[in-house]
């Protein structure tokens, strides 16, 4: 799933930010894709549920970095993520920046 994620990722533009895909599954069934199509816009991870179209609950995200919880241009991915009821995170990589470093604790 992380390689389907990686190979959204190289879909965005999105300068000076990374960019980032995601994948919804459900055991080895992808629900949905997603990725940060340019700064200030919706993040892979929300793109992602969008894309799933509810389809959310008990559902596995496999992101390449991890989730913002802070506020920015755009509301936490974290929001998201817990409105969506989405059960399990896997991160390809740790957020360097420091409004993220440590949001895994």
């Amino acid at each position: 799933m992380m390689a389907v994620a990686l190979e959204a990722a190289v879909r965005g533009r999105t300068s000076p930010n990374p960019r980032v895909g995601a994948v919804i599954a459900r055991g080895s069934r992808i629900v949905s894709v997603g990725f940060h199509a340019r700064a200030g816009e919706a993040h892979a991870e929300v793109d992602a549920i969008q894309n799933a179209a509810g389809d959310t609950e008990g559902a596995t995200l496999y992101c390449t970095l991890e989730p913002c919880n802070h506020h920015g241009r755009t509301p936490p991915c974290t929001d998201a993520l817990i409105a969506a009821k989405i059960a399990r995170v896997v991160i390809g990589c740790a957020d360097p920046e420091p409004p993220e470093l440590g949001a895994q604790d």
